[in-house]
């Protein structure tokens, strides 16, 4: 096999252990974030689309359900543009949407995933009326009566520094991370997210920084945000 093969695969291999390793720090941070009995519920948010948000909330997910004896839902709450049900292949339906127009069961929604410990709920149709149905009171018996069942809910919110749906969620959350997109997301635009987070009396736990080279994970060391984890993925 040519040498040049060789490099790029040792190279591969080295960054994929590097994107884990990343991600099993969020986990261990998240985990000591939230001081509380009972189920840990994690908002995962952004400033605008595009920035990574539904993937790194779904690797955050699979982290943490790949400890020992601890269940993760994930909850599709982007219900304008969801990616949960393809980041997860799942079918749709039926999902959260269908639950809260009393259409299905708690059971119909829960879906089973690759991982023995990670269920999710996808969104089921996309909705005219996406503010309400996260703002409802049907929503928040759902949350209650899920958290029940899991150590941690990852709700998958949409960018809340484009449209007020998540603000409920993250209400209902113990916590919000917010993912940046290196080199895109700019420093207002992130100020204008932390501060409406404040605003909506979130607790901000920490920020994923995605799409970082390794050769520029060194750039990112603890903030005035809170933690900060560098990471290339794709």
């Amino acid at each position: 096999m040519p040498k040049n093969k060789i490099d790029r695969s040792i190279n591969t291999e080295a960054l994929g252990f590097q994107i884990r390793e990343s991600y099993k720090t969020a986990r261990t941070n998240i985990a000591y974030s939230i001081i509380k009995k009972g189920c840990k519920k994690v908002a995962f948010t952004s400033s605008s689309k595009g920035e990574g948000k539904t993937v790194t909330a779904m690797n955050v997910a699979s982290a943490l359900s790949q400890q020992v004896d601890t269940k993760v839902l994930v909850i599709e709450c982007d219900l304008r543009r969801p990616h949960v049900h393809s980041a997860l292949k799942l079918t749709p339906t039926p999902g959260l949407t269908n639950y809260l127009n009393n259409e299905c069961t708690y059971e119909d929604i829960i879906k089973s995933t690759k991982l023995p410990n990670l269920n999710a709920v996808c969104y089921g149709a996309v909705p005219p009326n996406p503010s309400e149905l996260l703002a409802s009171e049907s929503m928040a018996d759902f949350i209650k009566t899920v958290e029940k069942d899991y150590d941690y809910i990852i709700f998958d919110t949409p960018p809340i520094g484009v449209v007020i749906d998540a603000v409920p969620i993250i209400k209902a959350s113990d916590g919000v991370v917010v993912v940046v997109k290196n080199n895109s997301t700019t420093y207002p635009q992130l100020n204008k997210t932390l501060d409406t987070l404040n605003r909506s009396g979130g607790k901000t736990l920490g920020i994923i920084i995605n799409k970082v080279k390794p050769s520029e994970t060194r750039k990112y060391k603890k903030g005035n945000y809170g933690y900060s984890y560098g990471y290339y993925g794709y």
